[in-house]
């Protein structure tokens, strides 16, 4: 049984991956800011008795992060997988629009937020027998497919999440731990609006797919759900 960390768990692809993951087997710790608002979330906990811990995990609250990470070391000594998946997108904005705040708060959720979840995770996952890291990044973040304006605050916060994980592959101190970046399509949920082709149930089950044929040479790469691999 593998025991999964996932962020953003209460909606979405973040719920779908939980969802999953229970469905395979895995123990996960679901991470949202509001578990007690989390109706959907709590309802597995009742088909998967003893197997879903869900914690209260706000990316942008370190206070949260620590205490969510001493909640799951008291339950296991090992993490396989974590899921950096919490994201925002605070719509389209111009230069005239732009403020400094939601481009830094976009940042910290998006970017930052994986960065510190991983080093207090980071104990835990080395201690793991084949541990990875999944960050659930866009096409967005592609600074390469960048070829018409889109917008400024999403796109470069998942193109900073990109180069952190490429960061993350090649850091020593994560020997032994496999560090992907994961562009999971466009979805129908609250961020990709209702006219997306995809589910997030298809891009979950894509997504774990992924994730059972990687191996070390993975590390450092950016991956599409279906599995192919992704121009920077």
């Amino acid at each position: 049984m593998r025991h999964v960390l996932v962020t953003g768990a209460n909606r979405g692809l973040g719920f779908e991956l939980a969802r999953q993951c229970l469905a395979g087997g895995d123990h996960v710790y679901a991470g949202c800011r509001h578990p007690e608002q989390a109706a959907a979330l709590s309802s597995l906990a009742t088909v998967y008795e003893g197997r879903l811990t869900m914690l209260t995990l706000d990316v942008t609250n370190e206070e949260t992060i620590d205490a969510s990470q001493e909640i799951v070391s008291s339950q296991t000594d090992a993490l396989d997988l974590l899921f950096n998946n919490a994201a925002t997108h605070p719509g389209a904005e111009t230069i005239t629009t732009l403020s400094a705040e939601t481009l830094i708060h976009t940042l910290r959720v998006n970017a930052v937020g994986p960065m510190l979840i991983t080093q207090r995770y980071l104990d835990l996952l080395k201690a793991a027998s084949s541990p990875k890291i999944i960050n659930i990044s866009s096409e967005a973040g592609s600074i390469s497919k960048m070829q018409h304006f889109r917008g400024y605050a999403y796109y470069a916060s998942k193109a900073a999440l990109n180069m952190l994980t490429r960061a993350l592959a090649w850091d020593e101190s994560l020997a032994g731990v496999i560090v992907i970046a994961i562009h999971p399509g466009w979805m129908r949920t609250d961020m990709g609006g209702d006219r997306a082709p995809l589910s997030p149930a298809q891009s979950a089950a894509g997504i774990l797919r992924v994730v059972d044929g990687l191996a070390a040479a993975s590390s450092g790469r950016f991956y599409t759900y279906e599995g192919h691999e992704h121009p920077w």
